[in-house]
């Protein structure tokens, strides 16, 4: 259910909602009704696909928790716990396990193992469902780590859980609440899967990755409607709409 209401809220779903319903006004003689159907769903496609309002959604969920950085880092116990988000993957046996993961499940995982790394006494949990895959996205990411030359005795794999609620869940189900956890995932993601731990009874440290809009030496904005400003706004509806389920309670 949860998929489906989201997906109706998506940016193109709306857009095409509008267009269909312009079409419909027009064969049943609202002419007037349809062209101004169609001036909002042309403006629409202009909101969502050009820079102000996409930027906009991602940077009200982005850079709300810092960068975990190497002096924070090494003022964490050695012994934490560092839990990698499941990112997407595929089970295609044609391929070496890091080219199954996704982009996303590889920036995670790859932070994750950063992190381990300096942390010599921590352990590395790797979450993520099976779904309809014949391999869970777990043991895809556990594989790909086995591959970056980490050690499998400090590793573990939580293949159950389907969405961060759940994620959260099973870590407290299997490792309880006394350790310090260090919740590796996308920096818009961030604000939900904090929330989604402390639910659980854990108040994370959180290690961000993958950040969309990033700072530094700035390059030039295209003001031409671009798929990559469509995606952003698809990302951050998709977050809100997750928050939104998680205050109504849903799973």
């Amino acid at each position: 259910m949860r998929a489906f209401l989201s997906s109706l809220i998506m940016p193109l779903p709306v857009f095409y909602i509008l267009l269909l319903a312009a079409l419909t006004f027009y064969l049943i003689g609202r002419k007037r009704t349809s062209k101004a159907l169609i001036y909002f769903a042309a403006s629409w496609f202009l909101i969502i696909s050009t820079p102000p309002v996409p930027r906009a959604l991602v940077r009200s969920l982005e850079n709300i928790y810092p960068h975990l950085t190497e002096e924070a880092i090494m003022d964490l116990p050695d012994s934490c716990h560092i839990i990698v988000l499941g990112g997407g993957h595929s089970d295609d046996m044609g391929l070496s396990a890091n080219n199954q993961l996704s982009t996303t499940a590889i920036g995670r995982l790859t932070e994750g193992i950063r992190i381990h790394r300096m942390l010599p006494g921590s352990r590395l949990i790797l979450s993520g469902y099976r779904g309809n895959s014949k391999l869970s996205q777990a043991m895809v990411l556990y594989r790909t780590a086995l591959l970056m030359g980490v050690d499998s005795a400090t590793m573990s794999v939580l293949e159950k859980p389907a969405n961060t609620r759940q994620e959260a869940e099973e870590y407290v189900r299997n490792f309880g609440k006394s350790r310090t956890l260090i919740v590796v995932t996308d920096d818009i993601h961030m604000p939900r899967s904090v929330k989604m731990f402390r639910v659980a009874g854990i108040d994370p440290v959180p290690a961000t990755t993958n950040q969309i809009i990033k700072y530094g030496s700035r390059k030039r904005i295209s003001w031409f409607p671009s798929a990559h400003y469509i995606a952003m706004v698809e990302v951050a509806v998709h977050e809100y709409a997750g928050m939104g389920w998680a205050v109504l309670g849903g799973r």
